[in-house]
């Protein structure tokens, strides 16, 4: 039998530290506007889509199968309408959003540390029963029969996953490493130019943007240098799968490798271009700190980040809905960093967790995509 491209299988002790910061890359909220409620992220080997009441997750195993895992979901902001207010909600629907994520990404990790623990017993049966004992380190992938795809449908309470604390901690970390590596380390070298440059009024207009070009440069730095991974590559794939099968149920075209593949890689509502639209906020917010003591200027900025994510998250929702689309363009440009041309059957997994997530709503693809094109 024909086998497919060979994938990394990095342990699970470092798949969540290495792929930790995938959700505010590669995510969405799904509930950005009325007419475009579907979002969704890349995860390992796999894709999460998600609306306003369900979400599915579909994870490709080496031996082809397609795992699925569905839920239905009640957003933060729902459960709590005063929590829906405009530029307040943001934040919320972000935390909740990366919340998800993280769970997501967990799972998936959690499906390829199953195959690995699949594979270790066989090889303790073949020790046992006398064979050479050697566990097999072929990962290269078995490909469905042409046009059926092996789904398995999980149980939202299926596997033990990892503690409600563990997430905790990951997800503090990861927030962590964002705010020191792109908030707090622009800010110190913004910081040497301060007095030494003849700028006169507009000196904390011009060091603010010095900062916010900073913090661009390290991100595209940061993408760049993870994309050398050839696990990294493979997410970024799915990324760009996922937004092709979007593009397609927006269009209300039938969802297909065939006719996803003709739509973009890149997505107005995707995280990076949230992220884009966050430095160009921040630029103008963090503007109106006029502060020469280090600290005090470190501790505004963070009590402002949830301000310009909420206005980020307008911002957002606005573009998707189609209306101020060229405030999202550069992030559209730095999609082409976090996304890649995906394969046909890596656009099944996608279509997997799409059909998952309208199973759980109680509707099918074609008529959902029949409805959204009407």
């Amino acid at each position: 039998m024909e086998k497919r491209e060979d994938r990394p299988r990095p342990r699970r002790s470092r798949r969540l530290s290495v792929f930790s910061l995938l959700p505010f890359l590669a995510s969405k909220p799904g509930e950005a506007c009325p007419q475009a409620s579907y979002g969704g992220q890349a995860v390992l080997e796999g894709v999460m889509i998600r609306s306003p009441q369900a979400l599915a997750v579909a994870v490709r195993r080496l031996d082809g199968r397609i795992v699925l895992k569905r839920e239905s979901l009640v957003p933060l902001t729902k459960r709590h309408p005063l929590l829906n207010v405009p530029f307040i909600r943001g934040a919320f629907a972000l935390a909740d959003a990366l919340i998800t994520g993280m769970r997501t990404l967990s799972f998936s990790a959690d499906v390829a540390m199953e195959e690995e623990n699949e594979r270790a017993a066989a090889a303790a049966q073949q020790q046992a029963g006398g064979g050479e004992g050697e566990r097999p380190e072929d990962d290269s992938r078995v490909p469905p029969a042409p046009g059926e795809n092996r789904v398995e449908v999980r149980d939202v309470a299926a596997g033990k996953g990892i503690p409600w604390w563990s997430l905790a901690l990951t997800l503090m970390a990861s927030l962590g490493i964002v705010i020191l590596f792109f908030v707090m380390l622009p800010d110190a070298v913004a910081n040497l130019m301060r007095g030494r440059l003849p700028l006169g009024a507009a000196s904390n207009v011009v060091i603010n943007l010095a900062e916010g070009l900073l913090r661009v440069g390290l991100f595209i730095a940061y993408i760049v240098a993870i994309s050398r991974m050839e696990a990294i590559r493979r997410v970024f794939q799915y990324h760009g799968a996922e937004h092709q099968v979007i593009h397609a149920f927006e269009k209300g075209d039938a969802v297909s490798p065939e006719t996803a593949s003709a739509y973009d890689t890149a997505h107005p509502r995707c995280g990076t271009s949230f992220i884009a639209v966050v430095v160009v906020v921040s630029i103008l917010a963090f503007s109106f700190i006029d502060v020469s003591t280090w600290y005090v200027r470190q501790a505004l900025k963070l009590v402002l980040l949830p301000v310009v994510g909420g206005i980020s998250y307008e911002v957002i929702r606005l573009a998707g809905a189609g209306k101020l689309t060229f405030l999202v363009t550069p992030g559209m440009w730095l999609q082409r960093l976090t996304t890649r041309q995906p394969t046909a059957d890596q656009v099944e997994v996608a279509i997997a967790a799409l059909e998952g997530v309208l199973a759980q709503e109680g509707r099918s693809l074609n008529r959902a995509a029949e409805a959204t094109g009407d």
